[in-house]
């Protein structure tokens, strides 16, 4: 994790460690701690034993969709903002998720740089 030990945590949840690689560096001098992870259930384990303020999720991960990580999220821990990452053309369901509140932003890949981080910034400090 990066960030200070009273920072706000941001949960990072994607099967290819090349992404999460891309997001840390990215994300590394914002204000809060980064948590990654390629297993979503170690996400979900995760956040049901701490508090994150926001979780990032690919939609496409073996075991569980970012859909199906984000709504357990959403059930355990309301307070927490909901990202999906996706780079699928189709995101008419993604979408109607988001109408429904089990995501707060959908990201697409590949995601523009400044505006991930702003998104991330409006989220953290909305808690």
């Amino acid at each position: 994790m990066s960030g200070g030990p009273d920072a706000p945590v941001v949960v990072c949840v994607d099967d290819e460690p090349a992404i999460l690689a891309s997001l840390q560096r990215l994300l590394r001098n914002e204000p809060y701690r980064l948590m990654t992870t390629g297993k979503p259930e170690e996400a979900v384990t995760w956040v049901l034993e701490n508090r994150a303020r926001v979780v990032i999720a690919d939609q496409r991960m073996p075991g569980m969709t970012g859909l199906e990580l984000l709504e357990l999220v959403r059930n355990c821990s309301p307070s927490t903002a909901r990202i999906m990452l996706s780079g699928q053309t189709d995101l008419s369901g993604i979408l109607q998720r988001t109408k429904l509140e089990a995501i707060d932003r959908l990201v697409r890949k590949p995601w523009d740089a400044d505006e991930l981080k702003q998104t991330l910034r409006t989220l953290v400090s909305r808690a």
